[in-house]
């Protein structure tokens, strides 16, 4: 491995470390929609392995949201949002399978449209924290996810 590849990796590593949990969630639907887009674009061109290569990508990062998720501080919400990751990880399995695009890109919509969500509460908190409406980082409360 030359001196620059392990110099990149070390940047990415603390990059990903010092960013906060909404940055880091985003940073994961920003990654599975990537491998999503990768796939459709496999599968149009017939490159199956690459399809499947990419599919297997965007699985692995929605189990990780799915075993991250805290179900006992996130209720309904989180109950929710674990049945939509469930449902989205079965749909790239039958994606994968049969080689569907179509599949693959109902769940890139599903996880755009969550990603979107996700923006604005991070931004929202951003904006909180900026303009100094709480003087120390202790009074921001934690988003509650109970409906």
């Amino acid at each position: 491995m030359n001196p620059y590849t392990k110099s990149n990796q070390a940047y990415k590593k603390a990059a990903v470390t010092t960013k906060d949990q909404g940055t880091l969630i985003l940073m994961l639907y920003d990654g599975t929609i990537r491998y999503l887009k990768i796939a459709i674009n496999k599968i149009n061109k017939e490159d199956l392995e690459g399809a499947h290569n990419a599919i297997s990508r965007a699985k692995a990062i929605i189990s990780e949201l799915m075993t991250s998720l805290n179900m006992d501080q996130s209720g309904r919400v989180g109950s929710s949002l674990k049945s939509l990751y469930v449902y989205m990880f079965n749909r790239l399995i039958d994606a994968n399978i049969q080689k569907n695009a179509s599949y693959i890109e109902e769940v890139c919509d599903l996880m755009s449209e969550l990603r979107d969500g996700w923006r604005t509460v991070v931004n929202q908190k951003k904006e909180v924290a900026k303009n100094g409406q709480f003087n120390n980082r202790s009074e921001i409360k934690p988003l509650n996810l109970q409906g």
